[in-house]
């Protein structure tokens, strides 16, 4: 009878330590996957600037309306591709939007945009939609009014 009381003594501290470890683990685990970073790549774009584009404006309004190109292919010289996507980070579907202008002499002869509505009109999302992790806690910490 002693030796089995001993035998709990022991294993009671370490099957103790062991579920702590295991918890704390838990925990810590939540905390750092429970957030992602919204990601936003490429040339950003507003509808006023894709209006200043009209057929005729020279290649260097055209860069300094819009910016250097994403893509200046040197097999290609006469286009210019400008590319953005949105990955809004909270389970939503990748946004990706292109413009590509093609020029003759110099000049714009044709535009095309490619995506549902245009870059510019995306704000991003910067409120949360529902409170994190230390945020419920401490309501469940305090007292409630």
């Amino acid at each position: 009878m002693i030796t089995l009381m001993k035998a709990c003594r022991i294993s009671f501290p370490r099957t103790l330590s062991v579920v702590s470890l295991a918890v704390l683990c838990l925990v810590i685990a939540g905390c750092f996957s429970s957030y992602r970073v919204e990601i936003q790549q490429g040339n950003v774009i507003s509808a006023e600037q894709i209006e200043k584009l009209i057929p005729g404006t020279p290649r260097d309004e055209v860069r300094f309306i819009l910016g250097t190109p994403l893509i200046e292919d040197p097999f290609h010289a006469q286009r210019w591709d400008y590319f953005y996507s949105l990955d809004p980070a909270k389970g939503e579907k990748v946004t990706q939007y292109r413009l590509s202008i093609w020029f003759e002499d110099e000049k714009i002869a044709r535009t095309l945009v490619e995506g549902a509505g245009l870059p510019g009109a995306i704000q991003p999302d910067l409120e949360e939609d529902s409170p994190g992790f230390f945020s419920n806690l401490w309501d469940a910490v305090t007292p409630g009014d």
